[in-house]
């Protein structure tokens, strides 16, 4: 039999994931620079914009060509600071610079069509001031989704609305965590025992759903794990209207 040769799969693996991080981390050192890069090429695109719908440029002639050309350079450039954030950014900023380039050369296609046509049999009567119009429309409407893309991209807080809800765990971060056998300054001597010992029944039994309890330690509070051990003289804190321990739940779903 004929040696099986060893397969390189893993190799594979190591070099693509290789490749991506120095890809990531490229993207990263740079940034500022690719960031700069698209907000000048936004400006060139406002610019070459106004110089296509208030020049009239055949379509198949030579400076069409160029701006057609640039035009293509300039999106890159903002195809290129996003196209690393994520899989939204990427597609709202793709149907953005769709509806750019559009703003941008339809101006000039709409040149090359007669004053009428005829569509099913009806006489059609083209206007180019709609034309113009609708391409403003397509460019604006661009512009708008790649600089939504970009917010997306690195700054989605500006999204946020103002009285957005907190997410759970940032009510917490005012406590401190307490560590069994701590030494606190003061020259507190008491002897430590189990959290458990100050609760009842019901509330050990119901004690799985928490990850901490607030449990107020020589007029401090802090959160304490189920199994640790606290001074003889804490108070675990509790709910005044319902009784409940007050804690950080264990599970998402439960109200604690």
């Amino acid at each position: 039999m004929e040696p099986r040769l060893p397969s390189t799969n893993n190799d594979d693996y190591h070099k693509r994931y290789r490749w991506y991080t120095i890809t990531q981390q490229w993207f990263q050192k740079n940034r500022s620079t690719i960031i700069t890069l698209s907000i000048i090429s936004i400006i060139l695109l406002f610019f070459l914009h106004l110089f296509t719908i208030t020049i009239q440029i055949s379509l198949n002639s030579i400076p069409i060509r160029i701006i057609q050309i640039v035009t293509i350079i300039l999106i890159s450039f903002i195809s290129l600071s996003v196209i690393w954030r994520g899989l939204i950014p990427i597609v709202i900023c793709s149907l953005g610079i769709v509806l750019v380039y559009g703003g941008i050369v339809i101006p000039s296609y709409a040149l090359t069509l007669p004053a009428e046509g005829y569509f099913k049999g009806i006489r059609v009567l083209i206007d180019q001031q709609i034309i113009s119009m609708a391409t403003e429309g397509y460019f604006f409407l661009g512009i708008a989704m790649v600089v939504l893309s970009m917010i997306i991209a690195y700054k989605p807080t500006l999204l946020y609305v103002k009285n957005r809800p907190k997410p759970s765990h940032s009510l917490w971060a005012d406590y401190q965590e307490w560590y069994d056998n701590v030494q606190l300054t003061g020259g507190y001597t008491e002897p430590n025992v189990p959290l458990k010992t100050l609760m009842n029944e019901q509330e050990k039994y119901l004690l799985w759903r928490y990850e901490y309890i607030l449990t107020r330690i020589y007029n401090t509070p802090y959160l304490v794990k189920p199994d640790g051990f606290v001074p003889k003289s804490s108070i675990v804190l509790r709910d005044n209207e319902s009784g409940r321990m007050i804690g950080v739940a264990r599970y998402s779903g439960y109200f604690i």
